[in-house]
C-alpha cells in the first residue's frame, strides 16, 4: 500500500498539547522575569540617579564648607600676617632709634676723652687727680657702658627681627598655599557636568603622599599663628626694653655730665684764684725786687760815699807820723782822727755786710719771682686748658632734643597714634 509519510515519528495529541503547554509556560516564566528585571533596573536607575545626585550635592557641600573654613583661616592669616608686619614696622623705628641714640653717644665720648687728653697737658704740680678728672673717668666708664647698653638691645632687635620676619615668611608660605587651595576647591565646586574640564582619569582614588588630617591641617596654621603671636608679644616687650634703656642711659649720662660740669667749673674757679693769688704774689715780688733794688743801690752809694771820709782820715793820721821828736804827740787831734778811722772803718764793714745781706735777699727774691713765674705759667696754663675743656664741653649743650620724652617713648613703643595729643 502506498504510504505518504515522512519518515520520522510521530507524537501523541498529549505531548502536542503538553508541548504547547510547556512553550505557554515558558514565555509566561520568560515575561515574568523581564518585567522583575525592568522593574529592579527601573528602581535601580532610580536609586543610582538619587544617589548620584545627592552625592554631588553633599561633595559640593562639603567643598562648600571646607572652602568657607579656609576663608575664615585665611582671614586670620591675614590678620596675623598684618600684625606681624605692623610689629616688624614698630621694631624697626625702634632699632633705628636706639641706633641713633649709639651713635649720638660716639660725640660725648670722644669730648670726654678729648677733654681728658687736653688736661694731659698740665705740668708737673699741676697734674692732679682732682674731681673733674674722676668726674671724666666716671663719665666715660658710663658711655661706655650705655653704648654697650644700647649696642646689646640692638643686637637683640635685630635678632627679633629675623624671627619676625621668618615669622612672617612662614604665614606668607602657608597663606599662599591655602589660597592656591581655596582656588583649587572652588574651581572643584564649580564643576558640573556640563564643564567642558571632565574627563575620565586613571586614578582618582589615589591619596597623595604628604596628605595629612584636618586636624593637622588646622593645628598647622594655629600652631603659625600662636607662634607669630609669642614673637609679636615678645618684640613688644623688646620696644618696652628698648625704651627703658635709652631713657636710663640719657638720664644716667645727663647726671654724671652734669656732674662733671659742677666739678670743672669747681676746678676752674680753684685754679683761676691760685692764679690770681701767684699773680699778687708776683707783684708784690717785683715791688719788693724794685725796692731792694733801691736799697742795694743807696747802700753802694754810701759804701762808695764812706771811702772819701776815710782816706781824709787816714790821710790825716799817716800825715801827723811826719813830727818829729817831742812834737809826735798823742793828743786829741790824734785820738779824734784814730776814732774816725775806727769809725768809719766799722761803718764800711757793716755796709758791706748789709750789702751782702741785701744781695742774698734781692738774689731769693729773684729765685723766688723765678718760681712763682714757673709756677704762675702752670696755673695759667691749667686754666687755659680747663676753659679749653669748657669751650669743648659746649658741644653736648648745643645737641638739643629733637623731640620731647614723652613723643620717643610713644614712638618707640608704637602708641604714638593711640595718644590723645596727636589725634588733636
Amino acid at each position: 500500500m502506498l504510504r505518504i509519510e515522512k519518515p520520522v515519528s510521530r507524537h501523541q495529541p498529549d505531548s502536542w498539547v503538553r508541548n504547547n503547554e510547556s512553550i505557554r509556560q515558558a514565555s509566561r516564566d520568560v515575561r515574568n522575569t523581564s518585567h522583575t528585571l525592568r522593574h529592579h533596573s527601573h528602581h535601580l536607575r532610580d536609586q543610582t540617579s538619587n544617589k548620584t545626585w545627592w552625592d554631588n550635592s553633599d561633595s559640593t557641600t562639603r567643598l562648600d564648607d571646607r572652602c568657607y573654613e579656609m576663608q575664615r583661616v585665611i582671614c586670620d592669616l591675614q590678620h596675623s600676617l598684618s600684625q606681624v608686619r605692623e610689629e616688624i614696622k614698630k621694631l624697626e623705628k625702634a632699632k633705628e632709634v636706639a641706633e641713633g641714640e649709639l651713635e649720638a653717644r660716639f660725640s660725648p665720648l670722644n669730648t670726654a676723652l678729648q677733654c681728658l687728653t687736653l688736661r694731659e697737658r698740665r705740668r708737673e704740680g699741676d697734674l692732679v687727680k682732682d674731681d673733674v678728672e674722676i668726674s671724666l673717668h666716671d663719665e666715660v666708664r658710663m658711655l661706655e657702658k650705655s653704648r654697650a647698653d644700647l649696642e646689646k638691645v640692638v643686637l637683640s632687635s635685630v635678632s627679633h627681627l629675623r624671627s619676625l620676619n621668618q615669622a612672617r615668611q612662614t604665614l606668607l608660605q602657608d597663606l599662599s598655599d591655602k589660597q592656591a587651595a581655596l582656588d583649587i576647591d572652588k574651581t572643584q565646586e564649580d564643576l558640573t557636568e556640563h564643564s567642558p574640564q571632565i574627563s575620565f582619569k586613571p586614578d582618582s582614588l589615589r591619596v597623595p603622599s604628604g596628605s595629612i588630617l584636618p586636624a593637622a591641617w588646622l593645628e598647622h596654621s594655629l600652631t603659625n599663628m600662636t607662634r607669630t603671636e609669642a614673637a609679636i608679644k615678645e618684640s613688644q616687650g623688646l620696644r618696652d626694653t628698648i625704651c627703658v634703656t635709652i631713657q636710663t642711659t640719657k638720664r644716667e649720662d645727663e647726671t654724671q655730665q652734669t656732674a662733671t660740669e659742677y666739678s670743672l667749673r669747681c676746678r676752674l674757679h680753684q685754679e683761676s684764684r691760685a692764679r690770681d693769688e701767684l699773680q699778687w704774689q708776683k707783684e708784690r715780688l717785683m715791688a719788693e725786687i724794685k725796692d731792694q733794688e733801691k736799697e742795694i743801690s743807696a747802700l753802694e752809694t754810701q759804701l762808695q760815699a764812706s771811702s772819701l771820709p776815710l782816706k781824709v782820715a787816714q790821710t790825716r793820721l799817716e800825715g801827723r807820723t811826719a813830727r818829729r821828736g817831742q812834737d809826735l804827740v798823742r793828743d786829741a787831734a790824734q785820738d779824734g782822727l784814730a776814732a774816725e778811722v775806727t769809725q768809719l772803718t766799722q761803718s764800711r764793714t757793716l755796709l758791706r755786710q748789709q750789702l751782702a745781706l741785701a744781695l742774698d735777699a734781692l738774689h731769693s727774691l729773684q729765685r723766688h719771682l723765678r718760681a712763682v713765674d714757673v709756677d704762675l705759667g702752670r696755673k695759667s696754663l691749667s686754666v687755659s686748658l680747663e676753659k679749653k675743656v669748657q669751650d669743648t664741653r659746649q658741644a653736648l649743650k648745643q645737641a638739643a632734643p629733637l623731640q620731647s620724652l614723652t613723643e620717643a617713648n610713644l614712638t618707640i613703643t608704637g602708641s604714638l597714634r593711640a595718644h590723645p595729643t596727636q589725634i588733636l
